[in-house]
């Protein structure tokens, strides 16, 4: 096992508090036996579920679109995704890469058709509505910018529970590059889903003083949810929870599925490429769905998607 970090500090690798995912690949066409294992640990590691050229069809797309920002080495192949020496990236560069995702065709193929929808369909035993939202994650070596703790269903609660978000890597993601963990059966801690799962983060209070910089667009989380983390602090996390942190050395053509309640995080990138992938999210079309995330430019998290309330 690697030395791996999360924003600088060292993660305990000990068999106690680290360990590694289970593969689903044993019975990737198995869906009852699929649904019986996301109940049980609240996620499914699908190796080589997609085709591998058109992960690398997505892959070099997105970083022709980096490169054009001047962002990549390029005296270095392309689709190694070397960094620039001397770039340092920031959270507002976090943003921008959401962008990427966007009038993106190859991308689009690989997420929204084919093998990923084919598959949802079959595990979810009906026609399935996916998010209009494509979440790009553009991960350097820069540990202010690794995920912290979260469940997804704080930021995306407002329809059906039901929703499943897939994690795919763009291209291989050993360990020491950053890869999503997850927590072990966090899915299964009644105390913080019935806590810190039930908050909306996008809810603020009307009668606070920053009210109107919520209102106006000018103050993006309310300091009730902040941002939304469940902890900014993974190691620390690991401890309390008493749960180990779950990860692999994830390969293009796989896809990491988790339920809104199964807690995750991300680790630093201890390498000068850049570590890619994308959050997408999928639901059966005959539920509730959370009108923030559809439509041809969705609300997200801007103010039209705010709610008030006194508190």
């Amino acid at each position: 096992m690697p030395e791996l970090y999360y924003r600088g500090q060292r993660l305990d690798t000990s068999p106690h508090a680290f360990g590694q995912l289970r593969s689903s690949g044993d019975a990737i066409n198995d869906f009852v036996e699929l649904r019986r294992r996301i109940k049980e640990d609240g996620y499914l590691l699908l190796p080589g579920l997609l085709d591998l050229d058109e992960v690398t069809a997505a892959r070099r797309e997105v970083l022709e679109r980096i490169g054009a920002l001047g962002m990549l080495d390029s005296d270095v192949p392309l689709l190694d995704g070397v960094v620039r020496d001397g770039l340092e990236f920031t959270f507002d560069d976090e943003r921008r890469f959401h962008d990427l995702g966007v009038g993106n065709p190859p991308l689009n193929n690989l997420l929204y058709s084919g093998a990923m929808i084919d598959f949802f369909t079959l595990f979810l035993e009906g026609p399935v509505r996916h998010y209009d939202r494509t979440w790009m994650r553009v991960k350097a070596n820069h540990d202010s910018t690794t995920t912290f703790p979260h469940y997804d269903i704080i930021y995306m609660g407002r329809g059906t529970q039901q929703v499943f978000t897939s994690w795919t890597p763009l291209g291989d993601i050993p360990l020491k590059m950053g890869g999503l963990m997850i927590a072990e059966r966090s899915h299964q801690l009644e105390e913080v889903k019935s806590t810190y799962g039930k908050l909306d983060v996008d809810t603020y209070c009307t009668n606070s003083e920053e009210a109107a910089d919520i209102q106006s667009g000018k103050k993006f989380w309310s300091d009730r949810v902040d941002s939304g983390a469940y902890s900014q602090d993974a190691v620390a996390a690991q401890k309390q929870l008493d749960r180990r942190w779950l990860s692999t050395n994830y390969q293009a053509g796989d896809v990491l599925v988790f339920t809104m309640h199964t807690l995750h995080a991300g680790m630093d990138n201890q390498t000068n490429r850049l570590r890619l992938s994308t959050d997408s999210r999928y639901q059966l079309a005959s539920e509730p769905i959370d009108q923030r995330w559809i439509g041809k430019n969705p609300i997200g998290h801007g103010p039209a998607g705010k709610i008030g309330m006194i508190c």
